[in-house]
């Protein structure tokens, strides 16, 4: 087994954590933000997470083509719990498809990523892994003050 394999189902767990962290959110509770400087709500979050592992595994280690504005993630985040369901199902139906041909040695092989400058493949899927465990938590917690925001009378 790859370590490409071994990776994956962390960055797909992760990724499939936050969708159930948004489910049965209202639009209102998917834009609210915690009472902290530079938080971000649940929509963002997830936004955000989606757009950057696509950007990463497909656009860096896949090399396929695509354009990712980072801004726009926090600027305009997508509201529709849908619309960011369906980017991740493009996004890991494309990755698995390629994850056969994802061996060791291609994974070893310096990339360049557009701003990290060259890393190797492997070093991409740690960075997605890490990325999307980190905004898990973010969106984890940001749910948690939320449902405690709700039942303040």
């Amino acid at each position: 087994m790859s370590a490409a394999a071994l990776i994956w189902p962390y960055i797909e767990r992760s990724v499939e954590s936050l969708r159930g962290v948004a489910a049965d959110l209202t639009p209102a509770e998917l834009v609210w933000r915690p009472p902290a400087a530079d938080a971000n709500s649940i929509a963002t979050l997830l936004t955000h997470t989606i757009a950057n592992a696509e950007d990463n595994l497909l656009g860096t280690l896949l090399a396929l083509p695509g354009t990712y504005d980072r801004e726009r993630d926090f600027v305009a985040p997508d509201l529709d719990v849908g619309a960011a369901e369906a980017r991740w199902r493009r996004l890991r139906e494309t990755f698995e498809a390629a994850l056969p041909g994802l061996n060791d040695a291609r994974l070893l092989a310096a990339i360049t990523h557009p701003r990290r400058g060259s890393i190797t493949g492997l070093e991409v899927m740690l960075v997605v892994a890490r990325h999307t465990a980190e905004h898990l938590a973010h969106a984890e917690l940001t749910r948690d003050l939320l449902l405690a925001e709700r039942a303040r009378p």
